[in-house]
């Protein structure tokens, strides 16, 4: 019989120009194992037949043995003279020639040992595996279905055919299969991870979580098992199952730096800054100052992520990641200028990276270069379709240049991608009444105002919808909301001021009047205005890691 080899992903290659720290955030690579050797699979035919090129196939073997695989062909060649149906002789052929890697010529080998024997496990095996080298997923898939037909037993098929009906999406049908490899061969631990990868990919979250576990009592002091797992975890968004293993991995050998890193990563991802200081405690390199400075960012101790993103510049100043993160904390201190310059290198260096275009486009955004701003994040998104961030900031950027239709698109899109995000919901609310469609806007501001009761802006605009209908009285309250939940925001004192005062709530009224002269006098804005707040909105966008 014929063996695969049975082995984890290896670790994913390091996207370009980066220092190796992105590399959990690309899928894990599965792809079928190949044959590794040259003997054919169990022979299904009898041995009675192919009597007359049976001295040939001897004399291949010995050759094959020997590593000649020339002299092998030359036999089994002069073996198809003497008997041109012997499906063993072009199964060993096949075989062979794989083995050289003259796939095409393997495939077409197999096909001809399939029609001396069409019900061979050996040959549609083998030829699903010629298949695979080749990309050929469909074809691999039908010869894998019927080597699994034809003999049940063997764990290999099944397991192959669960990895190619992953490859080609359907984890649900690679779940029957690779359960079916796992019963016949419960010791492998490539098929239980496969089997945890076709659960998540079928989003049942609970079924895997309870594989994972109950295959750590066995695989759990295997290294690169846990530190597959946890990629694995990873990749599928689910951070705190991933730091188990990551770190199970991490204790087993506490001096592999990439694991370090990649537990680091998890930590940071499941909110867990402080346990990324203290996997990262004494910073050599500049991925640790990298680290280090993410962790200080996500916990807005930003003095701090300044000083070990410098380091980390110092170390390594091509580094599109170290400098996405200077640019972010630069942006956040109102040094746009420099940003923008840390921006562009970024995008010098990695071209096909959607994230420095997105924050060269919040730069711009900031010192009112509108149409710059719209052009970097319409790029962002076309590298990164589904990044509703960048839509949204880029429908900022179209309402002030007056692109109004342009704008709502873009908006839209970015709700359809998101649509629990009150502030989009908020936002094309806005829109709705700049185009006079009040009962929508007003629908709008309420669906964000029930996804987030804390969101300001959305109490903010529905009390101005409601004071243009004459309802004072619930546009107090809903002005009120907007004060409690965003203080800073003058503009809702100064509405407050006035409904207060259509109230006849002279003192109210005159308090409100002299917050918002107060904060009028530190921002210098209009009454009325929400440029502050959509500057607000741009600027926690970029706070996102």
């Amino acid at each position: 019989m014929t063996q695969t080899r049975t082995a984890f992903p290896a670790r994913r290659a390091r996207p370009p120009n980066s220092p190796g720290l992105r590399c959990l955030h690309a899928a894990v690579v599965i792809a079928l194992q190949m044959i590794e050797t040259i003997h054919p699979a169990s022979a299904q035919t009898p041995p009675t037949i192919c009597v007359a090129a049976r001295p040939f196939i001897t004399r291949s073997r010995a050759a094959l043995s020997a590593g000649d695989s020339a002299s092998a062909i030359r036999e089994l060649s002069r073996a198809t003279e003497v008997d041109p149906d012997c499906a063993e002789v072009y199964l060993l052929w096949g075989l062979t020639e794989f083995h050289e890697g003259m796939t095409a010529n393997s495939i077409q080998h197999y096909k001809r040992a399939l029609d001396a024997n069409p019900r061979s496990y050996s040959a549609h095996y083998n030829l699903a595996l010629a298949y695979v080298r080749e990309h050929k997923l469909h074809d691999a898939r039908a010869e894998l279905e019927q080597a699994a037909t034809l003999d049940p037993s063997q764990a290999d098929a099944a397991y192959d055919l669960g990895i190619v009906l992953l490859e080609l999406h359907e984890p649900a049908a690679a779940l029957i299969q690779l359960r079916h490899a796992r019963i016949l061969n419960p010791g492998r631990a490539d098929v239980v991870f496969n089997v945890v990868r076709a659960e998540l990919e079928a989003g049942q979250l609970t079924e895997a979580q309870k594989e994972a576990r109950a295959s750590a009592e066995h695989f759990g002091s295997d290294f690169q098992w846990n530190a597959a797992v946890g990629q694995l975890f990873l990749q599928n968004a689910q951070a705190k199952d991933a730091a188990l293993y990551l770190l199970a991995a991490n204790r087993i050998r506490p001096d592999d730096i990439e694991i370090r890193h990649q537990l680091a990563l998890t930590y940071l991802q499941s909110g867990e800054a402080d346990e990324v200081l203290n996997v990262i405690g004494e910073p050599k390199t500049s991925d640790d100052h990298y680290l280090r400075a993410s962790a200080y960012y996500a916990s807005h101790r930003f003095e701090k992520a300044d000083k070990e993103s410098e380091l980390a510049v110092a170390m390594t100043p091509d580094s599109p990641q170290v400098l996405v993160l200077r640019t972010r904390l630069l942006q956040r201190a109102g040094e746009q200028d420099n940003a923008l310059l840390l921006a562009q290198k970024a995008i010098a260096l990695a071209p096909n990276w959607d994230e420095p275009y997105y924050l060269a486009g919040i730069s711009y955004y900031f010192i009112r270069r509108y149409d710059k701003a719209e052009e970097n994040l319409a790029r962002a998104v076309e590298l990164n379709p589904s990044a509703a961030r960048a839509l949204f900031l880029q429908y900022i950027a179209l309402a002030n240049l007056g692109k109004i239709t342009d704008a709502e698109r873009c908006l839209r899109r970015a709700i359809d991608l998101d649509p629990q995000n009150a502030r989009l919901h908020c936002h094309i609310g806005i829109l709705l009444l700049r185009k006079n469609e009040i009962a929508q806007a007003e629908a709008s501001f309420r669906k964000a105002i029930q996804l987030n009761p804390k969101y300001g802006l959305s109490h903010f605009e529905l009390g101005k919808l409601l004071v243009a209908s004459q309802q004072f009285m619930p546009a107090a309250e809903e002005f009120e909301q907007a004060v409690k939940y965003d203080p800073g925001m003058s503009a809702a004192y100064y509405q407050l001021g006035r409904v207060y005062a259509k109230l006849g709530e002279v003192d109210k009224s005159r308090h409100m009047f002299a917050e918002f002269e107060r904060l009028h006098k530190q921002e210098q804005q209009d009454p009325g205005s929400v440029d502050k707040e959509q500057n607000e909105d741009a600027r926690k966008a970029t706070e996102s890691p």
